[in-house]
């Protein structure tokens, strides 16, 4: 299999992001110009700027794709969580932020909502097996644009927690392991439901990515968002960006360059064992991490979702003691032994 390139920039500038990621990665794009691309923003927030992905980010990457590439079959996508749950829906989204503008391009605009969800994923949830229905966009390449933000399940919120755009609107609470209502009845400071919560959704965010897999991931992190993310933190000025055919990888460097360990996102790790990415970095091109690293003030909740693995292994000890305890005792069934 050939190796995934990828690619770390240092740039404060945003007319100047775009280009200068894309000429580092260019060179190593699977991308013809032939190629059906969709670009899969971020639009989390329905009216936090900082939660979004930029529309100047993406109108540059439009057209460099244009110039470069010589496409003409782009698309730009989303299914909103944030309009979902503030009553409104993706199309009011996408005016509130400027991206009908993008059809001036010659861009196709795209409301995943609006698509028959007609597939099925198998996902966990603290009562047990459910199913959630979601969508395909008939593309040749993925791209997946998003800021760097925190977040109250994962640590940090990037590229795989941005596949929640192709889920049903009423199914997306599914994927972080409950349903709408036993999520409301969870205490997430106190609850030890909160912990079965991070490892299902993990689990569920992976399962997702096998069936929905970016072809590019960017990570602009010009602006970034810390604290209570992914969609009331506060706005961080970072400047960077990240990109990488593999999305693994970029996910793990942006969470690198955010402050974070990357043993605290668990996802990372799912699926690197899975065959689905390699969530570890080496041969960067562009800056070393340092010279962009700068640590994010984390979830309120972060010294919880480090504590996952304490309450996983406290779980899988309570399960091998009930299965114990059910066990019958054959001893009595047995000679005696000299």
């Amino acid at each position: 299999m050939k190796r995934k390139e990828i690619v770390l920039i240092k740039e404060t500038r945003q007319n100047e992001v775009v280009k200068k990621i894309m000429d580092a990665i260019a060179p190593f794009l699977a991308i013809r110009s032939d190629d059906r691309v969709a670009i899969k923003i971020n639009l989390s927030g329905a009216k936090e700027i900082y939660a979004n992905t930029h529309y100047e980010t993406v109108e540059s990457l439009i057209r460099y794709l244009q110039d470069k590439f010589a496409l003409s079959h782009i698309s730009v996508i989303e299914g909103s969580d944030g309009a979902f749950f503030s009553g409104k829906t993706t199309w009011d989204i996408f005016y509130k932020f400027k991206y009908k503008e993008i059809e001036m391009l010659g861009v196709k605009l795209s409301n995943l909502d609006d698509l028959p969800h007609e597939h099925m994923l198998a996902v966990e949830t603290i009562s047990g097996a459910r199913e959630v229905r979601f969508c395909r966009f008939p593309a040749d390449y993925l791209i997946s644009v998003v800021p760097p933000k925190t977040h109250n399940i994962f640590p940090v919120c990037l590229s795989i927690p941005n596949l929640i755009g192709f889920v049903k609107q009423e199914d997306r609470v599914l994927m972080f392991g409950a349903s709408n209502q036993e999520m409301k009845r969870i205490n997430f400071i106190h609850s030890e439901k909160y912990f079965q919560l991070l490892q299902l959704a993990n689990r569920n965010f992976v399962a997702l990515l096998k069936q929905i897999q970016p072809s590019l991931v960017i990570i602009d992190g010009l602006y970034g968002m810390e604290g209570k993310g992914p969609i009331k933190g506060s706005p961080v000025f970072h400047g960077f960006a990240i990109a990488s055919e593999d999305a693994i990888m970029a996910d793990a460097l942006a969470t690198h360059v955010m402050g974070f360990n990357g043993d605290d996102v668990p996802y990372l790790a799912l699926a690197n064992s899975e065959g689905l990415g390699n969530n570890h970095w080496q041969n960067i091109i562009g800056v070393e991490p340092q010279m962009v690293k700068f640590p994010y003030r984390p979830h309120p909740l972060f010294q919880r979702q480090r504590k996952w693995r304490e309450s996983r292994s406290r779980n899988e000890a309570a399960a091998a003691k009930a299965t114990e305890n059910r066990m019958p005792d054959h001893d009595g069934n047995h000679p005696p032994q000299d």
